[in-house]
């Protein structure tokens, strides 16, 4: 017979603390499970209750939780959910043009960082590089026809370089917090509006994301649009963004950036470039990534359904081959390698806040 859990509560914040460290590649077994079980449900004053085996194997039950064993660097993004993962995807997908599949993420940018190295006819004091943070958030279709709107989360409400007139949202859509994270509010509000859009044209659409923790759905409403979360650890292997797309966005805003600096170098101005300007590079290197570059990702994750060949571009290694060329006029000793490690950089930089227990709580 069907059961149910005694405390909800208690399941629904153990899910969201393991998506959340199995997201970050963490290993989890059962007497973690039952530890932290135990720890949060402290935290909610939960007293009669027994952790025990024969719950934990009902909750994993319930949540779809299963046993698999890593295998060297495989478990950093483990094939079997990634098999699994792509076999869903495919019956999901099945019945939705490429043109109605959708895919959102976010990356983290330090906006201002220029190249480390420059050209000086005597030693100079080191100085320490701007890793001044904000968040981008990236969504486009499968076919690459359309690339929505940017988002740009930062710490400003309205910066003084914006003035009384500049108009952000001309070139992005704007949002700020003091952390510059992507937040479940912001999501919602990103999502209602792409539902209100779909509605007002009668499309339907899915949209695929990953489990991060400000990715929550809890009293959303949609009409037109189906989200469709992807396995933990399988968005490296199966997210088209994480594919390359981001990098090809993330080629096209620094090549800007490093023109800049070049110029500024040369007209004696100092080397600098603020929340106005990075804005408008956003939106320009957002459009300067090809639709071949886009499909050549969807396709490259092996789940759509009509997966037929495309014409293959080197958009990225030739934007790469221009920001080498720019690092050069400032820095002749740069290596071979200088424009492939500055555009991947902030690679790895957090987009939200890391879950703590009480924050689950």
């Amino acid at each position: 017979k069907s059961r149910h859990c005694k405390h909800p509560e208690m399941e629904d914040a153990l899910f969201m603390w393991f998506t959340e460290v199995r997201a970050h590649g963490a290993a989890v077994n059962d007497e973690m499970l039952l530890e932290k079980g135990r720890v949060l449900g402290d935290k909610l004053s939960i007293q009669d209750f027994a952790y025990s085996k024969g719950w934990l194997a009902n909750f994993k039950s319930r949540r779809g939780i299963s046993h698999h064993r890593l295998h060297g660097e495989a478990a950093t993004a483990n094939m079997t959910a990634i098999v699994a993962g792509r076999a869903k995807l495919q019956q999901t997908l099945a019945d939705y043009s490429p043109d109605d599949i959708y895919n959102f993420d976010e990356t983290g940018l330090f906006y201002k960082l220029g190249p480390s190295g420059t050209l000086a006819t005597a030693p100079i004091a080191g100085h320490k590089k701007s890793k001044e943070r904000i968040t981008v958030a990236l969504f486009c279709n499968a076919t690459g026809t359309d690339l929505r709107k940017p988002i740009m989360i930062t710490r400003a409400k309205r910066p003084r370089c914006f003035g009384k007139t500049f108009q952000p949202t001309l070139y992005t859509e704007y949002f700020s917090n003091g952390k510059a994270w992507m937040t479940s509010v912001i999501f919602q509000d990103i999502i209602r509006a792409f539902d209100r859009d779909l509605r007002l044209q009668g499309w339907h659409c899915i949209l695929l994301l990953d489990n991060a923790s400000s990715h929550a759905v809890t009293g959303l409403q949609l009409t037109n649009l189906k989200l469709h979360f992807l396995p933990p650890c399988t968005t490296s292997s199966i997210q088209p963004l994480d594919a390359g797309i981001i990098r090809a966005f993330k080629a096209h805003y620094r090549r800007q950036l490093v023109q800049l600096y070049v110029n500024c170098a040369e007209e004696g101005n100092p080397q600098t470039v603020d929340l106005c300007q990075a804005l408008q590079m956003i939106r320009l290197a957002w459009r300067n990534v090809m639709a071949t570059t886009v499909m050549n990702c969807w396709h490259h994750t092996g789940f759509l359904p009509c997966d037929d060949a495309v014409t293959t571009t080197d958009e990225h290694d030739r934007t790469l081959a221009e920001i080498q060329q720019l690092i050069h006029r400032l820095d002749p000793a740069a290596g071979p390698s200088a424009a492939a490690e500055y555009v991947s950089i902030d690679r790895e930089v957090e987009t939200m806040q890391e879950l703590d227990d009480d924050t689950i709580v």
